[in-house]
C-alpha cells in the first residue's frame, strides 16, 4: 500500500505540476481581490458613514462577506455601501464558492482519480512481439540508454519495481514500462523475455545474479549485466550473463589513461569494417603546440584528422589549427595506422605524478591502472576504503586547499577527480585548476547535467558514468568494437532528410550549417562507405553517420528535423 507522501507526489509532476502553477496564480488573484476590497471598505466607511476601521477589520469584513458568513457586526447604512457589500458577496460566491472548488476538482481530484483507475502496474506485450530490448532497473545509465535506443529506433521495455518511477516514465516520457518484481516469472513471460533481442540487467550485483538465474530457467536470450564490483564478474557469468560490464573498472582505467603524460593511447569510438574512428590526446605527444600542417599526422601514419575536441568544444580543423595540450584529435583510419600513431606518441615522461581525489571503486581502478604503467600517484579521501587493501591513501578533506598544497599538488602532472558528489567534483576541479594551471585534469560526472559545469571549472576531459554505461550496452547490442565517447563528443546516425536527396555532401551544407561532419554513409544490404568524398551524391535510403558535439547534434535536429532513426 502506498504512503500518503507517495500519493501526494502525483501532484508534483507532469500535468498536475503545471495545474499547480495555475492554482497558485488564481490564489494570488484572490489575495489581491481581498486586499482591494479591504481598502475600499475602509475608504467607503470613512467617507460615506464617518466611521473609521483598521485594515485588519477591513480584511475581516471582506472575508466574512465573500464567504457569505455575514456575522452582521459591521454593516453599511447607505445605498452605495449596500451596493458595495452586494458586489463583494456576489464575487465571493463566484470566485470562492464556484470557480475555486470546480477548479480543484477538474484540475487535481478528477485527474488523480482517473489516473488511479486507469493505470495498472501490470503490463503485457502481444504474443507475437520479438526483437525488443528489455531494460531492468532505472538509473542515469538506463535513461541515457533509453535515449540511445530511441535514436536507433529499437523497440524496448523498461522493467522496474518502483511504482512512482514507472508512472513518471509512462506519463511524462511515453515509455513502455512493466512494474513488478523483476524476478517474477509471470512478469517476465508478459514482457516476452524469450523472444527479446537482448536483456540489460542494470540492478545491484545481487539482484542481477537472481535475475540472470531466473531468466536462464526460462530461455537463452542474451544478457548483458552492469557489475558494481569487478570481483563479482565471474559470479554474474556463472549465473547466466553473456556479458558482464565492470563499469567502475572501465571508467577508472579511462581516467587513468587520460591523466598520465606517459605516452598517448588511441581510444576507438566507432568502427565501419576496417575503418576505425578514434580519439587520442595531444598532451604529452610530439604534436602538442603544433599546427595540423606542422604535425604531419597523415603523412606519418596515414590517418585522417576529422575533428578536434577541446574541453567539450568540437571543431573541424584546418591546416592552421593549433593542437593544444588540452585537446583530443579525432582520427579515421585502420587499426594498423592507429598502432603506428601510438608508437609515435609513446615517449615516456620521467617526472610524472598523478593525484587521485576519491578512493572509491573508480578511484581504486584508476590507481590499479597507474600501478601497471607504472606511474607514481597519490590517493586522497576523507575516509579509508574498507574494500581496498592494495593502496594507501592520504586521509583528509580534499576541498582543503592547504592539504593539497602540503601533499604536493603543485608538482603534479595530472589529476583525477572522482568523488560520488558532482558538486564536490566541480569545486575540486576549480580549486585544483587555480592551484596548478598547467596540470591535466580528468573529472568524473555522476550525472549528465554536470558535464558542462565540470568543463567550465577547468577540466580537460570529463567522463560521465551514465554515458559510459549506456554506450557500452548500446555497442554490445550492435556487436561493435567501440566502447564509449569522451563527454562533449557524439557519433550519431540519422536517416537522410528528404531535402538532401540528390545533393552532394558539399551541396548539403551539413558542416557549415551544423558543425557536424559526415564520417560514413550506410545503405541497407551494402557495406558502409567510410570517409565519403565531398562530391558523393546522397540517395534515398541512405543513413548519415555524423560526428560532432552534443550541441552540434541538436543543431542538426533544428536544421533538418531528424530526431530519431
Amino acid at each position: 500500500m502506498k504512503t500518503i507522501s507517495a500519493e501526494l507526489a502525483y501532484f508534483l509532476r507532469g500535468r498536475a505540476r503545471q495545474n499547480l502553477k495555475l492554482l497558485m496564480l488564481y490564489t494570488l488573484f484572490l489575495l489581491l481581490l481581498i486586499l482591494v476590497y479591504a481598502i475600499l471598505f475602509r475608504y467607503l466607511m470613512l467617507h460615506l458613514e464617518g466611521r473609521e476601521f483598521s485594515f485588519i477589520a477591513g480584511l475581516y469584513w471582506t472575508i466574512t462577506v465573500m464567504t457569505t458568513l455575514g456575522f452582521g457586526d459591521i454593516t453599511f447604512h447607505t445605498d452605495l455601501g449596500y451596493a458595495f457589500a452586494a458586489l463583494v458577496t456576489i464575487s465571493g460566491v463566484v470566485f470562492l464558492l464556484i470557480i475555486l472548488p470546480f477548479g480543484l476538482v477538474s484540475l487535481f481530484l478528477a485527474p488523480w482519480i482517473e489516473q488511479r483507475l486507469r493505470y495498472r502496474p501490470d503490463f503485457s506485450l502481444p504474443s507475437d512481439t520479438s526483437g525488443h530490448v528489455l531494460i531492468f532497473g532505472v538509473n542515469p545509465t538506463a535513461r541515457v540508454l533509453i535515449h540511445n535506443l530511441e535514436s536507433l529506433a529499437i523497440p524496448f521495455v523498461v522493467v522496474t519495481e518502483d511504482y512512482q518511477e514507472s508512472l513518471r516514465l509512462e506519463e511524462e516520457e511515453d515509455i513502455r514500462v512493466a512494474c513488478g518484481s523483476v524476478t517474477d516469472k509471470k512478469l517476465l513471460s508478459k514482457v516476452r523475455v524469450d523472444s527479446a533481442r537482448y536483456i540489460f540487467a542494470n540492478l545491484s550485483d545481487t539482484q542481477n545474479v537472481n535475475l540472470c538465474l531466473t531468466i536462464r530457467a526460462i530461455c537463452k536470450t542474451p544478457i548483458a549485466a552492469i557489475v558494481d564490483d569487478a570481483e563479482h564478474i565471474e559470479l554474474i557469468r556463472l549465473a547466466g550473463a553473456d556479458k558482464a560490464v565492470p563499469l567502475a573498472r572501465i571508467i577508472g582505467r579511462y581516467l587513468g589513461i587520460r591523466s598520465t603524460t606517459q605516452g598517448a593511447l588511441a581510444h576507438i569510438l566507432d568502427s565501419f569494417g576496417l575503418l576505425k574512428i578514434a580519439e587520442i590526446p595531444v598532451y604529452g605527444t610530439p604534436f602538442s603546440g603544433q599546427t595540423l600542417e606542422q604535425a604531419q599526422i597523415r603523412q606519418q601514419t596515414g590517418l585522417a584528422v576529422i575533428g578536434v575536441l577541446d574541453r567539450g568544444v568540437f571543431t573541424v580543423p584546418s591546416k592552421d589549427t593549433i593542437l593544444s595540450p588540452t585537446s583530443l584529435v579525432v582520427l579515421a583510419g585502420t587499426r594498423e595506422q592507429l598502432t603506428r600513431m601510438e608508437q609515435l606518441t609513446g615517449e615516456q615522461a620521467e617526472d610524472d605524478l598523478v593525484f587521485i581525489l576519491g578512493h572509491g571503486r573508480i578511484g581504486c581502478a584508476a590507481a590499479n591502472f597507474l600501478d601497471h604503467k607504472p606511474v607514481p600517484y597519490l590517493l586522497i579521501d576523507q575516509i579509508e576504503n574498507p574494500n581496498c587493501d592494495k593502496h594507501v591513501s592520504v586521509i583528509g578533506d580534499a576541498t582543503n586547499c592547504q592539504l593539497l598544497r602540503n601533499s604536493g599538488i603543485e608538482q603534479a602532472k595530472g589529476l583525477i577527480v572522482t568523488t560520488n558528489d558532482d558538486s564536490t567534483n566541480v569545486f575540486l576541479t576549480l580549486s585544483s585548476r587555480h592551484t596548478n594551471p598547467h596540470m591535466r585534469i580528468v573529472a568524473r560526472a555522476n550525472t549528465e547535467e554536470n558535464v558542462e559545469q565540470l568543463y567550465a571549472a577547468g577540466a580537460d576531459f570529463v567522463v560521465s558514468n551514465a554515458s559510459v554505461g549506456a554506450n557500452i550496452l548500446t555497442n554490445i547490442l550492435e556487436s561493435k568494437e567501440s566502447i564509449f565517447l569522451t563527454e562533449g563528443l557524439s557519433i550519431f546516425r540519422r536517416p537522410l532528410p528528404e531535402r538532401l536527396v540528390g545533393k552532394t555532401i558539399e551541396e548539403s551544407r551539413i558542416r557549415p550549417l551544423t558543425g557536424c561532419s559526415v564520417v560514413a554513409l550506410e545503405t541497407e544490404g551494402v557495406a558502409p562507405l567510410p570517409s565519403p568524398s565531398p562530391d558523393m551524391r546522397l540517395e534515398i535510403g541512405m543513413k548519415l553517420v555524423l560526428i560532432g558535439s552534443t550541441h552540434q547534434e541538436e543543431e542538426f535536429y533544428l536544421q533538418f528535423g531528424n530526431k530519431s532513426s
